[in-house]
């Protein structure tokens, strides 16, 4: 565990599990950006850069990137002229101030318990008409199509031991709010979700998290051995299901 990451930074598949969330949200995270009108001589700030997929499509925008995380190992190769890589725990280590045009975070705070010191610690990094754009989860709708009380222990036992470390798996819903409170301007928020099954491609996110977690919350004592074994069995099958509501929220300097 990485501070308050608990997905497990040395699991085999953890590229495959993060082209996962890249397939299923990338075309909405461009279109909010887009909106915005990033553009040539922007300079961009990607928190949690993961992957690296957003940080070449702002580089293809046109703009400058700095692009942060704690594991940079898929992302140092992006690292150019264009693209600023910094390994930083954003909870910690200094941000430039007054820098950016956008500031753009996905799937972060809702790990880290002091999201909202870092929401303060994000804004102050924005140029004066900068965009903040964080994205973050609620869990409230997930599921599976079919009712099954072995796999609703499964999600309910996984959400308890990310929780233990500091996540929050309704922050999506409260991110708004707390951009309004750290004072930016134009705060508003949007919600989208997507029914799946096991041929689409990001689907293997929801698959890999679990076994990226899985032996640390039996270890804990959370889940049984037998209900992780009928777990990985349903993931193995043809399922359905309804992902959780990611939130954006946005809001200017």
């Amino acid at each position: 565990m990485a501070g308050g990451y608990v997905y497990d930074q040395s699991f085999a598949e953890e590229r495959t599990r993060l082209a996962g969330i890249e397939t299923l949200w990338d075309p909405g995270s461009q279109a909010l950006l887009d909106d915005l009108g990033i553009t040539d001589g922007w300079r961009c700030l990607e928190v949690g850069a993961g992957g690296g997929s957003l940080v070449q499509w702002m580089v293809s925008r046109g703009a400058a990137v700095t692009a942060i995380d704690i594991d940079t190992r898929f992302i140092e190769p992006l690292a150019g002229a264009a693209v600023d890589v910094r390994r930083m725990d954003i909870r910690t280590d200094e941000l430039p101030q007054y820098e950016f045009d956008l500031v753009h975070a996905r799937l972060v705070l809702e790990h880290l318990a002091e999201r909202r010191e870092i929401i303060d610690r994000l804004a102050a990094s924005l140029r004066p008409a900068g965009w903040l754009v964080i994205e973050d989860y609620d869990w409230t709708a997930f599921g599976f199509e079919d009712a099954d009380p072995g796999l609703e222990r499964v999600t309910e036992a996984v959400m308890a031991f990310m929780q233990q470390a500091g996540f929050d798996p309704r922050y999506g819903r409260r991110v708004v709010a707390d951009m309004a409170a750290a004072g930016l301007a134009d705060v508003r928020g949007e919600g989208r979700a997507r029914v799946i099954d096991s041929d689409s491609p990001g689907f293997d996110f929801f698959r890999l998290s679990f076994e990226s977690v899985r032996d640390a919350v039996v270890d804990a004592g959370l889940l049984s051995v037998a209900d992780a074994d009928a777990a990985a069995a349903r993931f193995g099958e043809h399922t359905r299901l309804l992902t959780p509501m990611m939130v954006a929220g946005i809001g200017c300097r």
